[in-house]
């Protein structure tokens, strides 16, 4: 009984049952021998038939040798490609499979039954000759000695011997052809070939093909973009060069572009003002040079939909730039010019209008004339489809110019008189298209989102082999995946692919640069670095130190609050050994305390120690934040009127610390908020954008019942059992299901007198090292940094005032002497406090 597998796509079964198989080894091996002497034959009988004198044998000889040139032609392809496969309940594969695929296969299968071996191990050892198969292993950056090595052994050792019957074997064939056809229709290959059997390996129940591809860290995945690299360069062969562009992989060949502006049955009229304003992509699709899709295949069908009804045909694309809005349209082009499309939209043309170029240097008159010219033009041809780039500026109330190409083509539009297709950003939809209902009500409105990391992976896979034609480097796999998750993670200002494209063309450029002809993950990894200022890669020994000593670090810049500090390591050391939790920030912390005890600073610090710089802090003022209004301020407002301030700051900056400055202050709906934040590390905004905080480190400080640490310290509890009753009693505060989201609550203690004085000593330190660079040595003696730390200290306040203090005892006076030329490039000054008064007293004169 053949092996079965159901299609859930149609429903339908495919089957594969081979003649051939049901054959003994003996049989096979006839039917070969007999199939080579009987072409060899043909190659005889059309060579002696042509060099006849007889003029019918002359022409009989003509035949053969044609048709032995078309079997050469077409001796790797199989009886029918799948594109061809009828709409049948039942469908044997045998004749989508080519002919090297099932030499291959029957080799395997031969030597299966001969030697009592593992037929899937057979058939990995005779896949391996295959070149595509062999480039996708080394894009895996594994070495095909080794793989070929390991099989081997796997094939010489006990296990390996089977004692299967014909039938049994038989079924394990049929399943790898059927898996490969899954792999070739995913893939839209013309047949099932030998890339296809190896693509399906992993996939099949095996015990060998399981440690096999487990051993080499191989996923299927993983394997099916590898293998693209072979698949792409064997169809590459016999065109002369690759395209200069992704868009123009389906060239064959370099041809003038030709524009045709006739259908087929010579119904239409020529356009000539829609010509001079315009492009055509269907000329460029018909030469092959555009069209190429990976991704977006929802938004694409939904798009044939809507332009194929005979009711509001019009669509209207919104998305980012960047996310292949126009790419969609291409291949809608290409599908035109290829008759791919159904009966509304077959033998049309697809124009882009160019409305900047439309009103350039045209008086209002003239601009009106044209576009009743185009409109015309349009209406009587009868085969135009009109595509509007940014058709949010008909409905744009600047300029006189743009007015009145809305008053003409908007009419037009909604009556349904040809089809339009119009793209637009998702903020200027909601402001200007979304307000207008019986305008945004004439389209069908599709969302284009970004594509996903697999299909991102895809497209990188067919991009490098571009970038390799002016490279000596060869661009593994792994440096296109680590690409793709690095742009996804920490450069979301752009979108998939182009952010992770260029992260690849960067390191590809240096590994030019240094001699490299292997791009792999870690030079990916590198550029991503440096761009970002943070450590991605895996923690290296001296990294490991570091991190394992980082509360050292932190009180190097923050004085006191261990439990504050021990919170925030552990937070950091998990994240970078791989252990942070899926979905949701990296961690997010509540400190609770008094005014000035250094909740603010130890956010600095760890925007500094584990971001680079405390730039990377995102901080919000929340008292700010009270009300409705400041509310839309926030995330942004319904209409589009307002951006958010979180969500632009967190797009701009997606790998920071965010501070929510008393956050007990901030307007309810906005601590409803942060409990999908806390979560899912997730955010939609006002436009439909995901916002991403998965890479961020969220710090709420409150001094929400402050009043009652001072109490309870005064009365001589311990700082555990203020915090342990601090931590319930802010319920009363926050929402008991907010406070359950935190990573941790952590309550600050007052800082006593020597606590300031640390502080005092870094911040006179800063002051030091600030006019070292001027030359200046400035020093600071016991009784200076003890009367600071008296004048900038304030149990109420902690140590906020001490600011202050260095500010007018220091800093001010500091900055006459040196404007007066008293303290200069080369003086050494130390500070002292005497007779009630600071005095700058000079090194070299003692004054």
């Amino acid at each position: 009984m053949p092996y079965e597998t159901n299609n859930r796509s149609s429903g339908r079964t495919f089957t594969f049952d081979d003649p051939r198989l049901h054959m003994t080894v003996a049989g096979r091996l006839t039917v070969r021998i007999v199939s080579y002497i009987a072409y060899l034959v043909l190659i005889a009988a059309a060579f002696s038939f042509f060099i006849s004198d007889i003029l019918w044998v002359f022409w009989l000889g003509l035949l053969l040798g044609l048709f032995l040139l078309d079997r050469l032609v077409h001796m790797r392809e199989g009886d029918r490609p799948i594109s061809e496969m009828p709409q049948a309940d039942a469908i044997d594969l045998s004749r989508y499979l080519a002919p090297k695929a099932f030499t291959a296969l029957e080799h395997a299968y031969d030597r299966s039954a001969l030697l009592r071996t593992d037929f899937f191990l057979e058939t990995a050892k005779q896949l391996f000759r295959v070149d595509a198969v062999r480039e996708a292993l080394r894009r895996l950056d594994v070495k095909p000695k080794e793989f070929q090595e390991k099989v081997d052994e796997f094939l010489s050792g006990e296990s390996a011997r089977s004692v299967k019957k014909a039938g049994e074997s038989r079924s394990d064939a049929e399943s790898l052809v059927v898996a490969a056809f899954d792999y070739s229709q995913r893939n839209k290959q013309r047949f099932i070939d030998a890339s296809a059997l190896f693509a399906a390996l992993p996939a099949m129940q095996n015990e060998f093909m399981a440690r096999l591809f487990a051993l080499f860290n191989i996923a299927q995945a993983d394997l099916e973009l590898a293998l693209i690299f072979g698949s792409i360069r064997r169809q590459m062969w016999g065109v002369r060069r690759l395209p200069q562009s992704l868009g123009g992989m389906m060239l064959t060949g370099e041809r003038r572009l030709r524009h045709r502006i006739m259908n087929r049955a010579w119904t239409s009229r020529p356009t000539p003002t829609l010509d001079r304003y315009s492009y055509d992509f269907t000329d460029l699709a018909r030469e092959e040079q555009i069209g190429f899709l990976i991704g977006h295949e929802q938004e694409y069908d939904r798009l044939v939909d809507a332009l194929s009804r005979a009711a509001n045909p019009n669509a209207l694309l919104v998305g980012e730039a960047g996310v292949g809005k126009e790419t969609i349209i291409a291949h809608l082009a290409y599908e035109m010019a290829k008759d791919r499309v159904p009966p509304a939209l077959f033998d049309k043309r697809l124009v882009a209008l160019q409305i900047g170029s439309l009103v350039a240097g045209a008086p209002p008159d003239e601009l009106h004339k044209r576009i009743q010219a185009i409109v015309q033009e349009i209406l009587v041809a009868g085969n135009v489809v009109l595509y509007v780039p940014e058709i949010h500026n008909l409905v744009h109330t600047s300029g006189t110019a743009y007015l009145s190409v809305a008053d003409a083509l908007i009419p037009v539009i909604m009556n349904d008189r040809f089809p339009v297709i119009g793209a637009t950003y998702p903020r200027e939809f909601k402001q200007l298209i979304e307000p207008r209902s019986d305008f945004a009500g004439a389209f069908e409105v599709i969302r284009v989102a970004e594509v996903s990391e697999f299909d991102a992976k895809k497209i990188l896979v067919y991009e490098s082999l571009i970038l390799e034609k002016t490279s000596r480097a060869l661009i593994s796999l792994g440096a296109i995946k680590m690409a793709v998750t690095l742009a996804k993670k920490y450069f979301r200002d752009k979108f998939l692919p182009s952010s992770a494209e260029e992260i690849l063309k960067e390191a590809l450029v240096r590994a030019e640069r240094g001699g490299e002809k292997f791009l792999g993950p870690d030079a990916i990894v590198a550029v991503a670095e440096e761009k970002v200022n943070v450590p991605i890669h895996e923690a290296k020994k001296a990294e490991a130190e570091s991190l394992m000593r980082l509360e050292d670090t932190i009180h190097e810049r923050l004085v006191d609050q261990d439990e504050a500090v021990k919170a925030v390591s552990d937070a950091l050391r998990v994240y970078r050994s791989g252990l942070a939790r899926p979905g949701g920030p990296i961690a997010n912390f509540l400190f609770v305390g008094p005014t000035g005890v250094g909740k603010t600073e130890l956010s600095k610090v760890l925007a500094r120690v584990q971001f680079g710089s405390e730039k990377a802090m995102i901080r919000f003022d929340m008292t700010e934040y009270q009300d409705k209004q400041s509310f839309y301020r926030f995330i942004g407002s319904p209409d589009g009127a307002i951006s958010g301030a979180l969500t632009d700051a967190v797009r701009q900056k997606p790998y920071s610390v965010i501070l929510l400055d008393e956050f007990e202050k901030a307007f309810p709906d906005i601590l409803n908020l942060f409990l999908q934040v806390f979560d899912d590390g997730r955010l939609t905004d006002n436009f439909g954008r995901v916002v991403d905080f998965q890479n961020t480190v969220i710090i709420a400080t409150s001094n929400a019942h402050s009043d009652i640490i001072n109490e309870a310290l005064r009365q001589g509890q311990t700082m555990t059992e203020i915090a342990d009753y601090l931590k319930r009693k802010l319920t009363d505060v926050f929402k008991p299901e907010l406070l359950n989201r935190f990573s941790k609550i952590i309550v600050f203690k007052n800082l006593a007198m020597a606590d300031v004085e640390k502080i005092a000593q870094m911040n006179l330190r800063d002051i030091s090292e600030s006019v070292m660079a001027q030359g200046i040595t400035l020093t600071f003696d016991a009784t200076a940094v003890q009367q600071i730390a008296k004048l900038g200290y304030e149990p109420a306040f902690g140590a906020r005032p001490l600011r202050r203090a260095i500010e007018e005892k220091v800093r001010a006076p500091l900055a006459e002497k040196i404007l007066r030329k008293e303290v200069m490039r080369g003086s050494r000054t130390t500070v002292v406090f005497k007779d009630g008064a600071f005095a700058f007293v000079s090194a070299e004169t003692g004054k």
